[in-house]
């Protein structure tokens, strides 16, 4: 059987009788893509670098949505800072844990595009990724190791009448279509990936043991808040020493004065240190890395 991929690319797939041949959204018994509500729309997110001045997020958009015109697209982000895999991995595992299950993730934070590197798919906790393996998958992978499986996407479209993909844009020419054919019923897990799984790249940081007392920042967000790899009970401890400066930790920013540091576990569950009203990286020059003690 000759399927036509969101790229309009024929695609070889295994044969189906007309008893088995897939509904929109739902997949063979058994497979990670059968819907937990199989009569809604599916969901695909998006998380990129892109930036939002060129069309390289639309271009995504209109291939996921010639293949599943059915389909709801979540933009997440695209101001992740280029070529920042590591950001771009604390913002996937912040998202994949409120979004029904069976949602597909596609992840690209991609500086090595077109080389050698794998691109796969994985399920954590009943969400699906499809990304490349270069580190992205890393902070929801060690959350839930054991809630965490991955394959190779081994999918490519085939290169007909001039429709060869292109070298550079993998997340339009290979991750869009590839969920695009999961969400919409044309292809399951099974026929797009390799069969063994494999483990995927991982980023060389740790979630601290709960109730750690030292660790270390791993994200600036939007506002300069600098979140650590620490998730500490606050009404055991009473600050955090970041350098020479010992911050007071609080339940929340309005706790002291504004302009002053404070430390309080974030809506992420993660300490995290801030500027009442401010920008907490500029003002005490935090950066990733940074190691933090509480006491």
């Amino acid at each position: 059987m000759t399927v036509h991929s969101a790229l309009s690319i024929p695609v070889e797939m295994p044969r189906r009788s007309a008893a088995t041949r897939l509904k929109p959204g739902v997949s063979d018994a058994g497979s990670i893509f059968a819907p937990a509500h199989e009569n809604l729309p599916p969901i695909i997110t998006l998380t990129t670098d892109f930036g939002g001045t060129d069309s390289y997020v639309a271009e995504m958009k209109g291939v996921l949505l010639t293949g599943c015109p059915a389909a709801r697209i979540v933009d997440v982000t695209h101001a992740i800072t280029p070529q920042d895999i590591l950001s771009g991995s604390i913002v996937l595992e912040r998202v994949l844990r409120f979004f029904p299950s069976r949602t597909i993730h596609i992840a690209v934070v991609d500086p090595g595009v077109g080389t050698n590197r794998r691109l796969i798919a994985a399920e954590i906790a009943g969400q699906i990724l499809l990304c490349p393996d270069n580190g992205l998958i890393t902070w929801a992978w060690k959350l839930a190791p054991a809630k965490a499986r991955a394959r190779e996407l081994i999918w490519r479209p085939r290169a007909e009448s001039g429709h060869a993909f292109s070298a550079t844009f993998h997340g339009r020419d290979i991750l869009a279509p590839a969920a695009a054919q999961l969400v919409g019923g044309r292809a399951t897990l099974e026929m797009l990936t390799a069969p063994a799984p494999i483990e995927p790249v991982l980023l060389p940081i740790e979630p601290a043991p709960l109730h750690a007392t030292a660790g270390v920042i791993i994200h600036i967000d939007h506002f300069g808040n600098a979140i650590t790899n620490l998730s500490p009970d606050p009404q055991q401890l009473h600050s955090a020493r970041v350098g020479r400066r010992m911050i007071p930790i609080r339940r929340t920013y309005a706790d002291v004065p504004e302009g002053n540091p404070v430390a309080l576990v974030g809506s992420s569950g993660l300490l995290e240190i801030a500027v009442r009203n401010g920008h907490a990286a500029k003002t005490l020059a935090l950066h990733v890395g940074t190691r933090v003690r509480l006491s």
